[in-house]
């Protein structure tokens, strides 16, 4: 059975692996796909993150048969499979390799998702929940959809008792200060505990934004603490740790044996998680 998934990365000293599938039901402006499809911690690029979007990365050419992933992570020594990408719980095999994962590995399935659709999550650890906007109409111009479903499947997500934590963009001029403000209000309505990592913007597609500074950085998760106990952020200049490979297609981004890939040491449960950073 064909999947969505088209790449796979992988983190030996974490033991992840990055399940990447295609296609989405939004149309977010500032998606990091515009750029490259492949995962940003390989080697390549991250040094490309920060350049000029020279127009719009190619779509890919090879989707994996179901037998496929299985096969591949079979090899692998696995204590977490992250299922990302674009909107993996689009694809109708998510649902029936979440359960063979579990069965075969014993790992635990985490879920990335925009939650525009409520997800199946009877096979899912963790849930990174990610919001664009809490403004309808501003969401609407960032993604093409409203966010009406959203904020109700984060709240049905939430009461699901599946552990989550909440992800959003800072991007200077469109969602900044003000409406990462109402961001971090929305979630403290729902449970001020939620772990809350908010993510600097790189350039990517026909867009004038720009990166955010540190500071800026740093001035949007201070106040996001006034309404969130556990809030974290990417400052955009972090240094790196842990070596990122592909597992398919072999050889994607060019890795060196020093290339790495960050972490974040999550505060309620202690684990170490390839894309964040505490800082």
């Amino acid at each position: 059975m064909l999947t969505n998934v088209f790449h796979i990365g992988y983190c030996p000293e974490l033991k992840e692996a990055t399940l990447h599938y295609w296609g989405c039901n939004f149309r977010c402006k500032g998606c990091s796909c515009q750029k490259a499809i492949w995962d940003w911690m390989l080697e390549k690029y991250l040094t490309e993150r920060d350049a000029e979007p020279e127009g719009l990365a190619s779509p890919p050419e090879r989707f994996l048969e179901f037998s496929e992933i299985i096969e591949i992570l079979s090899k692998l020594e696995l204590k977490r499979v992250l299922h990302m990408g674009q909107e993996a719980m689009l694809d109708p095999q998510y649902p029936a390799l979440t359960k063979e994962i579990h069965r075969q590995f014993g790992c635990k399935n985490v879920l990335l998702t925009n939650g525009f659709e409520m997800p199946n999550l009877e096979h899912i650890d963790k849930v990174e929940f990610g919001i664009k906007a809490i403004s309808d109409g501003l969401h609407r111009d960032y993604t093409g959809k409203s966010n009406e479903s959203v904020l109700k499947n984060f709240v049905r997500i939430h009461d699901s008792g599946v552990q989550m934590i909440v992800e959003s963009v800072f991007i200077p001029g469109r969602i900044d200060m003000v409406e990462t403000e109402e961001i971090a209000q929305f979630i403290a309505s729902v449970d001020k505990n939620i772990v809350y990592v908010l993510l600097p913007y790189f350039k990517s597609g026909n867009n004038p934004w720009r990166r955010p500074t540190p500071l800026e950085m740093e001035g949007a998760a201070a106040m996001a603490k006034k309404y969130l106990t556990n809030v974290y952020f990417f400052r955009g200049n972090e240094e790196l740790q842990y070596k990122v490979v592909s597992i398919f297609p072999e050889g994607i981004g060019g890795v060196a044996d020093d290339s790495s890939i960050t972490q974040f040491a999550l505060s309620d449960t202690g684990e170490k998680h390839r894309e964040l950073v505490l800082v």
